[in-house]
């Protein structure tokens, strides 16, 4: 069974989104963004994170107009 941390990254990797992204819209730096899915930080800031990512949309790597590409993002 999947942790927590895991279930977060999993879902932020699905929607396509960078830890940079998802750390964006919650008001906190990357680093600390990464911390929480790693674990480090209290398990209500996971919950918190899940929640933010659950709302937000696919990342689109449509620039131009054309049709969208599926590739794998970094961390």
């Amino acid at each position: 069974m999947a942790t927590k941390k895991q279930t977060l990254r999993a879902m932020r990797l699905d929607k396509r989104l960078t830890q940079a992204q998802v750390a964006d819209k919650m008001k906190v730096s990357q680093s600390h963004y990464s911390s929480v899915e790693r674990g480090e930080q209290p398990p209500l800031l996971i919950e918190i994170a899940m929640g933010f990512v659950n709302r937000m949309r696919f990342r689109s790597s449509r620039t131009d107009g054309g049709s969208q590409r599926a590739g794998r993002l970094k961390d």
